[in-house]
């Protein structure tokens, strides 16, 4: 699948979401499912695969910690504030910008410095010293923002968008009619993450027992001895993932309990 998001995005599904699909659809062509929940969901690239195939029949559930994408969704769901976000972007950012002004901008931890560093991490490698053309020409499909992919998505599928507890969103949608996708943070690359218990849905699912929940639950993970120890009656597929651009290879998991 190409790039469907605005901003790069570590982790991000899209060129293993029709491997992933391919293990479930026959749970979304026999109307067995009526929402999808992510609640880790990133760059959504799961749910914006499956409203590809599927336009408009089913509800989205997503939700993530990360409060900058919530707020993104709420602009970019919408032609007005779209329009003043460009607006502001290019009139108090990318005028007279240089290394340092950038490396001024991303300290203020607000929505623009986070889509602008996000969008233009290359600057620190070497994309400065004064290349203000350069650096507006990659800014250049700002000009047709409102016709992007994923806005395209956000604006007519069905969804819901919070930031908040992963695991307490995947309790509230534990019926037989959600299919929950799971990809969270790998244990190897942000073992950081799991210093807060709201992100640990290894050890949730391993003691609350995955076969048990009512809900269909597909976990992607890292291939690793705990993982493969933690749920080695529920691994139902594996591939392999080539990372870019840094060109490691690794295997990733299915883990399932249908």
């Amino acid at each position: 699948m190409k790039n469907h998001f605005l901003i790069s995005y570590a982790g991000n599904k899209r060129n293993e979401c029709e491997n992933i699909f391919n293990y479930c659809k026959f749970l979304l062509n026999n109307n067995e499912i009526d929402t999808i929940i992510e609640p880790f969901c990133g760059s959504q690239a799961f749910s914006y695969y499956i409203s590809t195939l599927y336009p408009k029949k089913f509800k989205y559930i997503l939700n993530d910690n990360d409060i900058f994408l919530k707020e993104l969704y709420e602009i970019f769901k919408d032609d007005k504030k779209i329009e003043l976000f460009v607006k502001n972007i290019k009139e108090k950012y990318l005028t007279g910008m240089n290394k340092e002004k950038y490396n001024n901008m991303i300290k203020e931890n607000n929505i623009y410095s986070y889509f602008i560093s996000h969008k233009i991490y290359s600057i620190r490698a070497g994309l400065y010293p004064n290349d203000e053309k350069r650096l507006i020409s990659m800014f250049k499909s700002f000009d047709n923002l409102s016709k992007c992919n994923i806005i395209n998505f956000y604006k007519n599928e069905q969804i819901e968008f919070t930031s908040t507890d992963g695991i307490e969103i995947i309790k509230k949608y534990n019926n037989s009619k959600s299919l929950i996708f799971i990809d969270p943070p790998y244990l190897n690359a942000c073992n950081s993450f799991y210093n807060e218990s709201n992100v640990n849905v290894y050890e949730y699912f391993f003691y609350n027992k995955i076969n048990t929940f009512q809900s269909k639950i597909l976990l992607c993970l890292e291939k690793n001895w705990i993982i493969e120890l933690l749920f080695n009656n529920f691994i139902k597929n594996e591939y392999n993932k080539k990372y870019q651009p840094s060109k490691k290879n690794t295997m990733h998991l299915l883990i399932s309990n249908f």
